[in-house]
């Protein structure tokens, strides 16, 4: 007995040695091993944060508690799957086995993201601010951005940066020097994501803390309570949803071949977990599913192909209608509106106008439009904005001060807004006219543009037949007056001569004329300098070359034909003002239009005549 106290003594003062090292060795194995690796500060700050904003909410706190366990849980076990310390090993021990440092990085990385996820998905669920005492007229230190869809906040950038803006009241609820990029409100006006240099950063509106960040984006949308869809910044990361709840991913593919070019993603109206998918070949509507932890994204609807007025659609354009039911925007002249619960597409022409934009307004079947007129017209390019009437196919013109201004659509208070430089006003109504029948107002429209196009021709006619070179007694009367006329047209040559003294290369390009019956007037256009090398086959027949171009041309191997420039006039396809105003030209000189004309940005050899 005398023997067997001195060695429990031993042993008592060896635990005691140990210290708090006692107690800690008979916690779990998963405890000690992230004790021996513990959490950053951040991180742990952060998870004092999330538990702040559950306030006193037991059952949300309690899912929260069980989930952090279980996370603490599988770090322990995913970055030490081959050691399980026991009471026997010190806290050094445990620390010295753990060598894997890199995965508990990455673990901590996604610890994080997780984190934040939950703090923005408690955000997104609160309700929006009341909109209550809106004044008149709101003045801005800025320019005004984006809005949000359902609070009185908007977005104001400055060359200083940009501030978060409460419309009742006229509060700055954030403000922010520095690098803007692109920002964007949530719905309820709690958050914004801003986006710079391919990063998202979603953030609280109050302070302006950074709860979530998305490295490799290029925008982030606000589709349902507890998922965002993300547009990828690269071709390896094209787009992806992400889950407020697991803060897992999930790639948006349509098709087998994983084919997923996404233009615009867009909630459906009441759909839940439902979702628009807009792309260059379809329209598609997904619904995001989370089923035992996995996160994953089906197809419940789908319009392939191709859809002429939504082929250029982005993510910048269009906008949703007053009930959030239609999608609308203005598309080569005439009004779209996508219908976000059936993918139905109507569309809307006010021929001969043109349809420049379009701006919802306080009714989901009325829009404010602005119209151009044709170039054909007595007015060309003139601009009129109308109120539109879907269901009664309407136009009431807007009075002339009113039409001067830019409008937008707030969302979040129901109300059109006039906007100037530095001050939005709240309108109650819009000034207009009456409102006339569309039909009516084209018909008017169409009677301009004829009416137009004959005083036009009449006025060409008389300028052709008053040409120098039709006058008898002309140099190029023998030229052009049975002669057929070609043209080529480019921007520049495809082959570039460096020469000595020049600062601007000369672009060369070879030009075989071929035999024919009658001669041949040729127009040569170019907006870079070029040296137009012609070839004469045997028996070509060229009465004149008309040089036209930006920058000065020379033509070589012309003959005895007869060389004239014709001005700085150019045109390298045959589209648009440019050939037309090409062939008025060369009307002009030889009394005729311009019968083939061969065209394109780069030029390298073309053949002529033949007939």
């Amino acid at each position: 007995m005398n023997r067997l106290l001195p060695t429990l003594a031993l042993a008592a003062a060896a635990f005691l040695l140990a210290g708090c090292d006692l107690s800690e060795r008979f916690n779990t194995p998963e405890d000690r091993i992230n004790a021996a690796v513990p959490l950053s500060i951040d991180i742990r700050q952060a998870r004092e944060r999330l538990t702040e904003q559950l306030g006193e909410h037991k059952t949300d706190r309690a899912s929260s508690e069980s989930a952090w366990i279980g996370r603490l849980r599988a770090r322990a076990a995913s970055c030490s799957p081959d050691f399980t310390p026991t009471w026997r090993h010190s806290s050094d021990e445990v620390r010295a086995a753990l060598g894997n440092k890199a995965c508990f990085s990455e673990f901590d990385r996604k610890l994080a993201r997780w984190i934040g996820a939950q703090r923005v998905r408690l955000l997104l669920a609160h309700s929006p601010a009341a909109v209550a005492g809106l004044p008149p007229s709101v003045t801005l230190q800025g320019r005004l951005g984006s809005v949000s869809a359902k609070a009185p906040v908007v977005v104001v950038v400055s060359g200083e940066g940009f501030e978060l803006l409460a419309l009742n009241g006229g509060r700055i609820l954030f403000k922010e020097r520095g690098s803007v990029g692109k920002i964007d409100l949530a719905p309820n006006g709690r958050l914004f994501v801003q986006t710079v240099s391919g990063v998202s950063r979603i953030r609280a509106v109050e302070g302006g803390e950074t709860l979530l960040e998305l490295p490799d984006a290029q925008s982030v949308q606000w589709l349902g309570a507890w998922f965002l869809g993300v547009r990828g910044a690269s071709n390896s990361k094209p787009a992806y949803l992400f889950s407020l709840n697991t803060a897992e991913e999930s790639p948006v593919v349509i098709d087998s071949n994983g084919f997923h070019s996404i233009e615009a993603l867009l909630p459906v109206p009441g759909g839940g977990n439902r979702f628009n998918l807009l792309t260059f070949t379809g329209l598609y509507q997904l619904q995001a599913q989370e089923d035992g932890g996995k996160f994953s994204v089906a197809v419940v609807a789908e319009k392939p192909g191709v859809h002429k007025r939504l082929m250029p659609i982005t993510s910048g354009q269009g906008q949703i209608s007053a009930d959030g039911k239609d999608w609308v925007l203005a598309e080569d002249g005439a009004l779209v509106v996508l219908d976000l619960t059936t993918l139905d597409v109507r569309e809307t022409t006010f021929q001969p106008m043109h349809l420049d934009s379009v701006i919802p307004s306080t009714r989901p079947d009325q829009f404010v439009l602005e119209l151009r007129m044709p170039m054909e017209a007595a007015e060309p390019g003139a601009r009129v904005k109308y109120l539109y009437d879907a269901t009664a196919a309407t136009l009431a013109a807007l009075d002339v001060t009113e039409a001067e201004r830019s409008f937008l659509y707030l969302p979040s208070i129901g109300r059109l807004a006039r906007v100037s430089e530095s001050t939005v006003w709240l309108l109650e109504h819009l000034k207009t006219g009456e409102p006339q029948p569309m039909s009516n107002l084209k018909s008017i429209w169409l009677d301009n543009v004829n009416q137009a196009k004959l005083s036009q021709a009449l006025i060409e006619e008389q300028r052709i037949a008053a040409s120098p070179a039709l006058q008898p007694g002309s140099p190029l009367f023998a030229a052009v007056r049975d002669a057929h006329v070609e043209g080529v047209g480019i921007y520049e040559a495809r082959e570039k001569v460096a020469r000595p003294g020049q600062s601007r290369s000369v672009g060369r390009v070879n030009v075989t004329v071929r035999r024919s019956a009658r001669p041949l007037v040729l127009v040569l256009a170019s907006y870079e300098s070029v040296e137009w090398n012609l070839r004469l086959e045997p028996g070509a027949r060229l009465g004149a070359v008309l040089v036209g171009g930006y920058y000065d041309s020379s033509v070589v191997g012309a003959g005895d034909a007869r060389v004239l420039k014709i001005g700085s006039i150019y045109a390298y396809t045959q589209e648009g003002p440019e050939f037309a105003a090409l062939q008025r030209e060369v009307a002009r000189w030889t009394g005729q239009n311009i019968s083939l004309f061969q065209s394109g940005y780069h030029g390298a050899s073309y053949t002529v005549g033949g007939r």
